[in-house]
């Protein structure tokens, strides 16, 4: 994104296996952990759908040969769905002229690299804006015409319906947030229900995301279902996350998803907008300075732990593959230039190789959700703020993510479900066995605070 979004991005929150019996333990003071909150894990374990994407927005006219090279790096990362916008102002500059050639391009590049596409459709064209917080109209405004829009996503979708890896269209972007989208709720179901009505006539069978909100907007989507169609139109629920970046210092990414997630968000899509699949599809960490390399890693392996640990996120979006390169040393320390997972030179951070890690472990269709069935015991009294989550894939092994937020504990951590060897992970995705495992429990695991411990055991 360029000219439409030089001002608003400011605005943005957006080897060998060993198993040897343990000796020369010495007593230890057991002492239960506190249990986990019943908002965050439920008392069972539980499968669901899980998936990633990675997100990169381009301009019309991009160079190819750079976006094929992104799409290499989505290989790495072990990620096949690319998110990013489809711009209303650059496909139709003016009324009724398309300019679909680049995008056509873009799409067989994609598919030449087995890449999915799930684009966000947004940006009105200044032609079409209804003009709201000036006297010029703007790209954040809702179109003055509804048959404009129609028009325009009718003639996309026709366009693009040739390709099979356009899989999705999603109804503009954070529209719950006046700096991404100056008009009402009621403004915005009209746009979500004409263009979802629009896109199923001229591609049938493609999925309708509702445009993904800043924060999990009970309000917002109460307001979109309750009219008429407008639980009918979508398909998914989308919203983000950044928090740590984006927040004050109360809000962490444990704690992002509250209360108001539990008791408002999901109670209103589940008896409003019938249940729909809930999707993270947007989060993210911005790396201001490169001492912050280890932070972002740890954030990483944090929140894909706690979010897919969630019963009903099912996607999360990785936001994003690089870093802007700055316009001007201005804005060098703005942290919208910094989500990447890799520098705008093309180097890959830390956090590049704990992500790939965990989409590597995690990347399963489908998951099974088994925190309830791990018990840690601390081997001293210490602070702590302990996180363990428990994954289990389709192939049998268990995936355990640990860490603690204040203090340095040394824990026993028995799993319910028995396994054969254990491997300990470290944020590099670098492995080695952890020796000290026996009977399904994994003794003297050592915690730095707010350092990231992941395990693998096999069946």
């Amino acid at each position: 994104m360029k000219d439409r979004t030089s001002a608003a991005i400011r605005l943005r929150r957006c080897a060998l296996l060993l198993l040897v019996p343990l000796t020369g333990c010495g007593p230890r003071v057991a002492v239960p952990v506190p249990p986990v909150s019943p908002r965050a894990m439920s008392s069972a374990a539980f499968q669901k759908p899980f998936s990633f994407s990675a997100i990169e927005d381009y301009d019309k006219g991009e160079d190819l040969a750079g976006v094929a090279n992104d799409f290499r790096f989505m290989h790495e990362l072990g990620i096949d769905t690319w998110r990013g916008s489809f711009g209303w102002d650059q496909l139709e500059p003016e009324r009724g002229v398309y300019d679909f050639e680049w995008l056509h391009a873009f799409a067989e590049t994609a598919a030449s690299h087995g890449i999915r596409l799930r684009p966000y459709v947004g940006y009105t064209p200044a032609w079409a804006a209804a003009g709201r917080m000036s006297d010029e109209a703007e790209w954040n405004d809702p179109p003055a015409d509804l048959s404009d829009w129609t028009g325009f996503v009718r003639a996309l979708a026709t366009a693009m319906r040739r390709h099979d890896n356009v899989v999705s269209y999603e109804i503009y972007n954070e529209q719950n947030a006046r700096a991404w989208w100056d008009g009402t709720p009621t403004e915005y179901y009209h746009v979500l229900l004409s263009g979802a009505a629009a896109i199923r006539a001229a591609d049938p069978g493609t999925q309708v995301l509702m445009g993904a909100l800043v924060w999990p907007d009970d309000a917002w989507v109460r307001a979109v279902c309750s009219e008429p169609g407008g639980a009918a139109a979508f398909d998914i629920v989308p919203f983000h996350a950044y928090p740590e970046t984006f927040t004050d210092d109360t809000v962490s990414v444990e704690g992002y998803l509250d209360a108001q997630y539990h008791d408002d968000f999901l109670p209103v899509v589940d008896s409003i907008c019938g249940g729909k699949p809930v999707w993270l599809n947007e989060l993210g960490f911005a790396t201001v300075r490169r001492d912050s390399e280890r932070a972002q890693a740890n954030w990483w392996a944090r929140a894909i732990a706690t979010y897919a640990a969630d019963r009903r996120v099912e996607h999360l979006g990785i936001y994003q593959l690089r870093d802007r390169v700055p316009p001007s040393p201005e804005m060098a320390g703005d942290p919208n230039h910094h989500f990447g997972l890799v520098y705008a030179d093309g180097t890959r951070k830390l956090a590049f190789s704990t992500v790939q890690l965990l989409v590597a472990l995690l990347n399963t269709d489908t998951i099974t959700v088994a925190d309830a069935e791990v018990e840690a015991r601390l081997r001293a009294r210490r602070e702590r703020a302990l996180h363990h989550r428990l994954f289990v894939r389709p192939d049998g092994r268990q995936v355990l993510i640990v860490w603690d937020n204040a203090g340095w504990p040394v824990l026993d951590i028995r799993l319910a479900r028995t396994g054969s060897t254990a491997m300990s992970y470290a944020l590099d995705g670098s492995a080695r066995p952890h020796l000290a495992y026996q009977n399904g429990v994994l003794h003297n695991v050592r915690l730095e605070r707010g350092e990231v411990q992941i395990f693998v055991i096999d069946p």
